[in-house]
């Protein structure tokens, strides 16, 4: 009777354990991208694969005075993304100015994606100016 007692507990702990490992790890999606504002970044300098985080969380038009080096004679692949939505994409060859409407729902980034390393050969990214307009 106690080893049927005990088998029963057991199996019922165990039940609850998987249970609550899938409530915990389940997929919910998220009904907005979370922003805080914070500090705006100058300028950035990314010597690797990275992002800038540009906390801005209004609606805006943002340009962004960028800079790449080439590499294998490519430049860098940079994304301007807000929260989970591409806004510019390009390959950025010498100076170029890219201009970008923000909504507000999202923490608007940066990001540069092709790194390459290998001298005298060394592909980067640079934001030299950030601005900001209503």
């Amino acid at each position: 009777m106690a080893w049927s007692l005990g088998l029963l507990v057991f199996a019922l702990g165990l039940f609850l354990a998987l249970w609550s490992l899938n409530q915990a790890f389940r997929m919910a999606p998220l009904n907005q991208e979370a922003c805080v504002p914070g500090p705006l970044p100058e300028r950035a300098e990314l010597w690797t694969n990275g992002v800038v985080e540009i906390p801005l969380c209004r609606r805006a038009r943002v340009g962004l005075f960028l800079e790449g080096t080439l590499a294998q004679g490519r430049g860098p692949n940079a994304l301007v993304v807000e929260g989970g939505r591409v806004l510019w994409q390009g390959e950025v060859r010498g100076a170029i100015e890219v201009w970008v409407r923000t909504t507000g729902k999202g923490t608007l980034a940066l990001a540069f994606t092709n790194d390459f390393y290998r001298p005298p050969e060394d592909r980067n990214l640079f934001l030299r100016v950030l601005r900001v307009e209503p």
